[in-house]
């Protein structure tokens, strides 16, 4: 089994211009981004991307999370299959943008048909940002009908609950965990109780 070569060890080792330049070749770099409300839309479009060279990935100047890493050679196969899932997280958070949108533009004239578009925006995830934009774009109607209000609160808290159960909130510790999840639900009752 050939051992791996690292970037310092080509000198000490004798490799020729060719040689180093054969080796970085092969080298081949994954892009990553934190998927969330405020990641831009290229940043998701690149999310999980691989290309040979880092200078291949756009540098953006918006402020979003991301780093470029290099990918263990060897190791591509598997990378390649992580890849795929991180530009399906990617695109589900595109789409649950939408449906967002989408309900915040139909709540006041149909806001049955905005409620399942928040309800399936919520399977994807939920953030009280967001909440907070609904609650102040709409405040008058939600003002007037406080059934509708109490429907919506009960179904973010539940949401918004239910969420720190998946996968990529395990992660967090415990007790951060806990109080994320209080101080959200205190300011979905705040917004719609």
């Amino acid at each position: 089994m050939r051992k791996a070569i690292g970037f310092a060890d080509t000198a000490s080792r004798g490799y020729t211009a060719l040689g180093e330049d054969k080796m970085f070749r092969r080298t081949r770099y994954q892009y990553y981004t934190n998927v969330t409300y405020r990641t831009c839309v290229e940043c998701l479009s690149w999310h999980g991307a691989i290309r040979k060279k880092p200078s291949q990935f756009p540098d953006p100047q918006d402020g979003c999370e991301r780093v470029i890493l290099p990918i263990p050679r060897g190791e591509l196969k598997a990378y390649r299959e992580k890849g795929q899932r991180m530009r399906t997280a990617a695109a589900a958070e595109r789409r649950r943008r939408e449906l967002f949108e989408q309900g915040l533009r139909l709540f006041a004239e149909a806001p049955a048909t905005a409620i399942e578009n928040f309800r399936e925006a919520a399977r994807i995830d939920l953030y009280i940002p967001e909440l907070e934009s609904l609650a102040e774009r709409h405040a008058e109607r939600l003002a007037r009908d406080l059934a509708l209000r109490d429907g919506l609160r009960r179904m973010f808290a539940k949401a918004y609950s239910d969420k720190f159960g998946w996968r990529r909130y395990e992660r967090l510790p415990e007790m951060m965990r806990i109080k994320r999840e209080k101080a959200g639900l205190k300011r979905i009752n705040e917004l719609f109780g």
